[in-house]
């Protein structure tokens, strides 16, 4: 029988002894970790600085302007991620029995576990800035944090040294390039990423239950109990080339299947893009382009920060050191630093967002509905007026952003592991999508808004919009 290689015991590096964990998680009740070597080790990467340091940062950012509960962080969204990809896992060693691979189980349980600690403070908003002060600077740098999140795994990190200390070089690596993956390759990735993975039957629930919102609701639970295990063939020009298992949901789940994914369109809308949300992101990340480019521009002392703050430092580096120095906290504690700034947009932008003072959202997308000719005819008109000298460059903010409830995919490829899949009458399988006329019936959603900094700039652009 081969040896599994999570089968070693893992390095001490701690005389006391060993005892069983628990966390409680207002989700998921008591996480446990047992006295095995492969809990242990987990407890181990739990208790490093690159993950305690996600501790400091919120899970969803500024939602708390609207929902004053939503302020829970990524450490415990992350832990739940595990504890569901565990639930999962389980499922799948049930129903393969001796066909089940535990060492392939195992890293995407420790994917699971690590898989957003590359997340900046505020995350999305955090990206967006690096972008666009590239975009500014002509600089090339990675800025998605599953970059990150390998670059910590991979690189000289504690979490690194202590995920091959624990599991040994061949899992580190394999754990990195798992989490790269834009699509799973078996059973076990996809409990990592795809469509019905463990990251989205945490967020949903947790995100509902901390933020209050009635929105997202599903049967977990039904969910949980009808799931199935198929082998879904791979072909190209009508040839079968290899067959893999994958997830299939009973036929009395159903309903609860198609609620999943409406329960997760509807939650974007209601949370993630809210429109209160969303400005104070566009504010933020305005601040730290115009940040960005003083310090580059070897104007720090214009931003009101000393040359030794993180942000500085990480601005001048982009380095995985001073990346790791960026939270939440350290954003909201350079706020009054920023106030107090020479630099007249740094100042008023900072002391609007620390007060809770936020550009006013007009939505464009909701006056014109579908009508994208009348959309494209306003932005023209923006664009004219704000070149014609009618609007300084912070006066206003545009954001757009979208949401594909369902990406529907095809079965010649690995994506088909991404498929929500339907068992059938016929004891067959089916894309809920094809299966469901609601899920097929939903389209990619977009909103388009302008955030005004203003009621003066708010009633011209309202002009400019009613015209």
């Amino acid at each position: 029988m081969r040896e599994s290689r999570f089968s070693s015991k893992p390095e001490a590096e701690e005389s006391h002894p060993v005892k069983p964990q628990r966390i409680r998680d207002p989700l998921h009740d008591l996480i446990e970790f047992d006295v095995g070597d492969f809990d242990q080790g987990l407890w181990g990467l739990i208790n490093t600085p690159e993950f305690q340091r996600l501790r400091h940062i919120k899970q969803l950012g500024f939602s708390e302007l609207v929902y004053p509960g939503a302020t829970h962080s990524r450490l415990l969204h992350s832990v739940g991620v595990f504890q569901t990809a565990r639930q999962l896992s389980q499922i799948i060693k049930s129903r393969l029995s001796t066909q089940f691979n535990s060492d392939r189980s195992n890293v995407a349980l420790i994917a699971a576990l690590v898989h957003d600690v590359g997340h900046g403070p505020f995350s999305h908003a955090f990206e967006s800035s690096l972008k666009q002060l590239d975009k500014l600077t002509g600089a090339k740098h990675e800025n998605r944090h599953e970059i990150w999140t390998a670059e910590i795994i991979r690189g000289d990190t504690t979490l690194g040294s202590k995920l091959e200390n624990f599991f040994g070089k061949e899992i580190r690596e394999a754990v990195a390039t798992l989490l790269l993956q834009e699509t799973p390759t078996d059973i076990y990735s996809a409990i990592v990423s795809s469509q019905f993975d463990a990251d989205r039957l945490d967020y949903v629930r947790r995100d509902r239950m901390m933020t209050g919102a009635q929105h997202g609701g599903f049967d977990f639970s039904w969910l949980m109990a009808n799931l199935e295990v198929d082998q879904v063939t791979f072909a190209t020009d009508g040839e079968t080339y290899a067959t893999v298992d994958t997830l299939v949901l009973g036929s009395k789940a159903f309903q609860a299947a198609e609620s999943y994914v409406l329960g997760l369109f509807h939650l974007y809308f209601a949370v993630y893009f809210h429109k209160t949300t969303r400005s104070a992101e566009k504010m933020l990340t305005a601040i730290l382009v115009r940040l960005g480019q003083l310090i580059l521009d070897g104007a720090t002392e214009k931003s009101g920060l000393p040359k030794e703050h993180p942000m500085v430092q990480f601005i001048k580096g982009r380095d995985l050191t001073s990346y790791l120095r960026l939270d939440d906290t350290v954003i909201w504690g350079c706020l009054p630093f920023l106030e107090n700034a020479p630099d007249e947009v740094i100042s008023s932008l900072a002391k609007r967002l620390h007060h809770r003072e936020l550009y006013k959202a007009i939505d464009v997308s909701e006056r014109f509905d579908a009508d994208e000719a009348s959309k494209a005819k306003f932005r023209m008109k923006l664009a004219e007026a704000k070149a014609g000298g009618e609007f300084d460059e912070f006066d206003f903010f545009e954001d757009t952003a979208s949401r594909n409830p369902y990406k529907r995919r095809g079965y010649d490829t690995p994506e088909a592991l991404s498929k929500v899949l339907i068992r059938t009458s016929s004891n067959s399988y089916e894309d809920l999508a094809a299966r469901s006329k609601v899920v097929e019936a939903l389209k990619e959603k977009t909103v388009y808004r302008v955030y005004a900094r203003d009621s003066d700039i708010y009633n011209k652009i309202k002009g400019i919009l009613g015209d």
